[in-house]
């Protein structure tokens, strides 16, 4: 018996003591390893859909994460190799040897009566004992065969339970397949969440959030919307979670002109919170707004470099006085509170910026230059943007006051009269001043005749005689006749003079004396002329002595009174 029972437990397939048994024992072991696999991918395939429809269902129910979802393919893929490898695989490998099968069949087959074992192992070689009489065993292997050839081993290998989870997996693959088709959007969207897509779950009310995630200002507005699909509902809220304070619940507004758009606004946010919008079956992700502080200005220096005609060297101005002259160029400092990740100057009155430049060593210091125009600008404003992509709001505007450069201002000094009186060989002397608020740079004697009708000025450059100051005085004696030879007589020419400074950036400025006559005339008239005006100088002479007489004796009298003399 021991003998029996330890070939029973040995994995090593023998050799078949007989054709009739041999094939029915093959026959048997192909049976029952076939049974023993396909109930075991039975029972795969049902618990394999069954752990994924639940899934899919808890999903669409809760909406799971991401990583309880990763945690559920883990445990259906743990559970699924588990079935694979104990049902599956294990039959196939470990197949039963003929001991094994022959125990099977008089399990099943009582009249066998131990002799189907008993043949299989007396007629294998070398396994009967000393003095056992070989006739005795092939009768018994003959009487053995005899009985097993009418019977049909297959029978023996159990069908119930391979006929239950057949039935049980081909019901489950057909309400799946019906169950994907009918709901095949739904399930798509299901299925590749349970395979990790980032995709939402899918609900009758499908929720729109174009822009989840803000970064806003602290004590800025915020304004949370969302559109939905499918079954527009008639409200919904929003669920506000912050740091420091409870959940808090806020109706949202339907847009009237669009239905599918709802949104609520949230007014002077002081901290971070998270928000997620309820619109019928729909529940949408939990998104963060994040408020943080805005950039500005902590300080900033302003230096003026003159024009380089000016001569003047960089003065520093402060922010409250930014009268600058035009042609100058305004250097920017500016210290930010926090780091930046671009800066620029835009300039009020005219359409340009400046982009600011990052001083080496640090986020935060910045500078650039502001070319001043002659005219238009009034003033300028930082605008920054952080490293976190904060833009600046709401900056202080700095007053730019532009002062032009002035132009010369020219007087004559000679002649004294508006017109004068000369003859075709006369020189004329012409005295005149000139004052820049900088340097003068030319001198010009502009004229034209006037009896000449459509006569264009023309100029005669005067010697500067190296001089570039700021104030001059000069005389200049202008001879006719070379400059205007063959006049007629009573012919009428107009002049004046001209200066121009050194203004080589946003000029230069000119500046012209008024406007004086002369007037061309014979030798007689012009003596003539000086008799009168000879005759005015003595009247008005003879009028002066006249007056101090008087005055001699007003003041006479005078003294005579306070000393009491008559």
């Amino acid at each position: 018996m021991n003998q029996t029972m330890d070939s029973a437990s040995s994995t090593k397939v023998p050799r078949a003591p007989g054709g009739v048994l041999s094939s029915q024992l093959v026959t048997l072991r192909r049976r029952h390893v076939g049974v023993a696999v396909l109930t075991g991918l039975s029972i795969l395939v049902v618990i394999g859909v069954e752990l994924l429809a639940l899934a899919l269902f808890v999903d669409w129910w809760v909406e799971l994460p991401w990583a309880l979802r990763l945690v559920s393919i883990l445990v259906q893929g743990a559970v699924a190799t588990y079935l694979l490898l104990t049902m599956v695989i294990t039959p196939l490998v470990r197949q039963p040897d003929e001991d094994e099968l022959a125990l099977m069949v008089e399990r099943a087959r009582p009249e066998f009566r131990s002799r189907l074992i008993a043949a299989i192992q007396l007629a294998r070689s070398g396994s009967a004992a000393p003095n056992t009489s070989t006739a005795m065993v092939s009768a018994l292997v003959h009487e053995t065969e005899q009985l097993a050839a009418a019977m049909d081993f297959r029978h023996v290998v159990p069908v119930e339970r391979i006929k239950m989870f057949g039935a049980m997996a081909l019901a489950v693959i057909v309400l799946m397949t019906a169950g994907m088709f009918a709901g095949r959007d739904t399930c798509g969207v299901l299925l590749r969440r349970w395979m990790l897509s980032s995709e939402p779950v899918p609900r009758k009310t499908r929720i729109v959030v174009p822009e989840g995630e803000k970064l806003i200002g602290i004590g800025d507005n915020v304004r949370l919307e969302t559109f939905v699909q499918g079954i527009v509902p008639r409200s919904g809220k929003v669920e506000v979670k912050g740091r420091t304070r409870r959940a808090q619940e806020f109706p949202l507004e339907q847009n009237r002109e669009n239905n599918i758009q709802f949104g609520r606004t949230l007014e002077n946010v002081q901290e971070d919170f998270t928000y997620q919008f309820t619109l019928g079956d729909g529940v949408s992700p939990a998104f963060q707004v994040r408020a943080v502080p805005r950039p500005t200005v902590a300080s900033m220096e302003c230096v003026q470099e003159f024009p380089a005609y000016t001569g003047l060297k960089p003065m520093t101005r402060s922010l409250g006085d930014l009268s600058l002259l035009a042609g100058s160029v305004l250097e920017m400092k500016v210290a930010a509170t926090k780091d930046l990740s671009y800066a620029e100057a835009r300039l009020v009155g005219v359409q340009s910026n400046v982009v600011l430049r990052r001083i080496a060593g640090g986020a935060r210091s910045w500078i650039g230059e502001v070319q001043v125009p002659a005219k238009g600008l009034t003033g300028f404003q930082i605008q920054m943007i952080d490293s976190n992509g904060m833009e600046s709001r709401d900056s202080a505007v700095y007053r730019v006051d532009v002062l032009p450069d002035k132009l010369p201002v020219v007087r004559l000094t000679h002649p004294d009269r508006k017109e004068e009186l000369v003859t075709k060989q006369a020189a004329l002397l012409i005295g005149f001043e000139v004052t820049d608020d900088f340097q003068v740079a030319k001198l010009r004697l502009k004229y034209r005749v006037v009896s000449v009708e459509g006569d264009e000025p023309k100029a005669l450059e005067l010697d500067m005689e190296s001089a570039r100051t700021a104030k001059l005085r000069r005389r200049f004696e202008w001879k006719i006749s070379e400059v205007l030879p063959g006049l007629p007589e009573s012919s009428v020419v107009e002049y004046w003079v001209e200066a121009e400074d050194n203004n080589n950036g946003t000029g230069p400025g000119v500046g012209s004396s008024e406007r004086q006559l002369l007037k061309i005339v014979s030798d007689s008239e012009k003596r003539a002329d000086l008799l009168n005006r000879a005759s005015d100088y003595l009247g008005s002479i003879n009028d002066v002595v006249t007056d101090q007489e008087k005055l001699n004796q007003n003041l006479g009298a005078i003294i005579r009174a306070k000393a009491g003399l008559r």
